[in-house]
């Protein structure tokens, strides 16, 4: 333990330390940060040995020993120790009193309260298997956004911390508490419905324990959050601004990461100090599909509840311990409108694509990691009538789409059901598209080219990684993709991340962009790329670059309209979308919209 003052509350009165038993003089002596014995400076400069432990991590001085040189109080950088006649002086926390701390109890203006110290905090954390760094206000140099419990605020040294305030520090016996208390619910509510506050009361009767009403309250809701959420990350979940979550290892050293949609990546004020409690929190996310962490399956891709996407490991595979990586996504999906006033695409561009979905054509939308592929197909999915079928074939569920004939299969690799098997199940279920979600190796792209040669439905979608519509065809060809297979993709978009630097504002941000929009055709029995859409990074726009064939010509046939006619329509549509855009309309909003146009 040891005293925190509120400089903000304190008015500098001094009664805190008329009746100090240390006989203590300055209110610097009261903010003795309480350093570990062995490692204390005051400790190792004091020729005397007059400075011992009076209790466990409490430091005294013995006034006996002392002869007041003055050496302690030059070591102490808090000037928390003071010189007098009698010799040198530090708070001691009343160890000799009980801990009954009179100064708390003298301060009229509650700008005094006592802190858990080190060995509480690491005791506490260790029970729990996770703890929270506060950040005390003398670290901070400004507070950049606040919400609910959250905030984000910048250091002194300019580092960004994403900082959680809801959860209690407890000392180490209620952590004790609570781990018996989780522990004995999770056996009771097998058999009944029991809350946690009547498992929680039935501990304290059996033990003789007494607990203020408040210190009942918070162990039995930190108990229900952790039982039926996902303490201590559920903040980071529930938050939409919040993109990405990782865990890089354990300690206080490797707090959980996060990932801004304004500020990027920071460290959070949580981190985990035990892997069993990592483990088990990973494989009650992954319950719904079934997968389990484990010494046989020491990695696993899963998804939650509510759609995000976690990839975690650990030992073998990951060297540091623990980790995971939670891709987050949004509650409220991305409609193509939410694309074009981010910029991520040109109405221009939006329109052509609209006409393309609606004629049976097969997409590869290609980018690096995190570049927004997902979001995109999501987004584009809006304009497939709703009434059509749609079969999602993925190894991991991510694609969220509005249409309610909709059949989601996942791969089960403990099951051996692997893409191609779950491909070919596909081509008896009569679909109208087919979509493979993102395709990786070998297995995948050769299951994606099979649906597409199967001439499933209206088409068939996936999303890949590559960084232009070149290395796209380059990848698939060394994935041992035949050239005369490749003629069945239509039309290849590659979305891409970068960071932004501005070295005059000395700004950094990040973009996601559609730069690439090309279609593929053949000629002289080799399939090229012809680029439609190229972006400008000198103008920051997606430009129109080339001519369509291939694809004109499906329109064409599709909407029986002249080129003429196209270029009319494509100009109709590209209004239409500018139009919406302002209007800040949801999903279902915006279907309904492009049912009237």
């Amino acid at each position: 333990m040891k005293l925190i003052v509120d400089e903000g509350k304190c008015d500098n009165c001094l009664k805190c330390l008329e009746n100090c038993p240390n006989e203590l003089e300055s209110i610097a002596t009261i903010k003795c940060l309480h350093c570990k014995p062995e490692k204390a400076a005051c400790v190792m400069s004091c020729g005397k040995n007059a400075i011992y432990e009076v209790a466990e991590g409490i430091l005294s001085i013995d006034i006996e020993l002392c002869d007041g040189c003055g050496d302690c109080a030059k070591a102490c950088e808090q000037g928390a120790i003071e010189i007098s006649g009698r010799g040198a002086k530090k708070c001691d926390l009343c160890a000799g009193n009980g801990f009954f701390m009179q100064c708390i109890e003298a301060c009229e203006k509650g700008a005094i309260r006592l802190k858990r110290s080190w060995r509480e905090m690491e005791v506490a954390n260790n029970l729990m298997g996770w703890g929270m760094r506060k950040i005390e206000e003398h670290e901070k140099c400004r507070t950049l956004k606040t919400r609910s419990n959250q905030e984000i605020v910048e250091l002194r040294n300019g580092k960004k911390i994403f900082c959680i305030n809801g959860f209690p520090e407890l000392t180490g016996q209620e952590a004790f508490l609570l781990k018996q208390l989780l522990e004995e619910f999770r056996e009771e509510n097998g058999a009944g419905n029991k809350s946690t506050k009547v498992v929680l009361k039935k501990i304290c009767e059996r033990n003789s324990i007494a607990l203020d009403e408040e210190q009942e309250n918070y162990l039995a809701e930190l108990a229900s959050e952790i039982s039926f959420r996902f303490a201590p990350i559920s903040a980071f979940l529930e938050n939409e601004e919040i993109e990405e979550i990782a865990l890089t290892g354990l300690g206080r050293e490797n707090p959980v990461y996060i990932y801004d949609s304004s500020f990027g990546w920071m460290e959070s004020n949580i981190y985990f100090s035990s892997e069993i409690f990592a483990k088990n929190l990973v494989n009650r996310m992954a319950r719904k599909i079934g997968r389990r962490l484990s010494v046989q399956t020491p990695r696993i891709n899963a998804v939650l509840p509510d759609g995000c996407r976690i990839n975690a490991c650990i030992e073998p595979v990951s060297f540091s311990g623990p980790a995971f990586t939670i891709r987050k996504f949004r509650k409220n999906p991305f409609t193509p409108l939410n694309l074009i006033l981010g910029k991520t695409i040109s109405a221009k561009a939006m329109a052509f694509l609209w006409m393309v979905l609606e004629t049976d054509s097969s997409l590869l939308l290609c980018g690096n990691t995190s570049s927004g592929k997902t979001t995109t197909l999501n987004a584009l999915f809006s304009f497939i009538p709703l009434d059509e079928r749609i079969i999602v074939v993925e190894e991991t569920p991510e694609i969220k789409i509005p249409h309610r004939h909709k059949l989601s299969l996942n791969t089960v690799v403990e099951s051996d059901i692997g893409m191609q098997s779950l491909i070919t199940d596909t081509l008896r279920m009569r679909p109208d598209r087919v979509i493979v979600g993102e395709v990786r190796n070998r297995e995948e792209v050769h299951a994606f080219i099979d649906t597409l040669l199967a001439g499933q439905g209206r088409g068939s979608y996936a999303t890949f990684h590559a960084q232009s519509g070149e290395e796209a065809l380059t990848r698939l060809k060394k994935m041992d993709v035949m050239e005369m297979d490749l003629a069945s993709i239509d039309l290849v978009i590659v979305q891409r991340r970068w960071n932004n630097i501005d070295l005059k504002k000395r700004t950094r941000k990040e973009m996601r962009r559609v730069v690439e929009i090309s279609e593929l055709k053949e000629k002289k029995g080799q399939i090229r790329i012809n680029k439609l859409f190229d972006y400008n990074y000198q103008k920051g726009i997606l430009q129109e670059l080339g001519k369509s064939e291939r694809l004109m010509e499906k329109i064409g046939r599709t909407f029986n309209l002249s080129a003429a006619k196209i270029k009319k329509e494509l100009v109709k549509r590209e209004k239409f979308l500018l139009n919406l855009s302002m209007k800040g309309l949801s999903l279902e909003e915006f279907c309904k919209n492009l049912g009237e146009f």
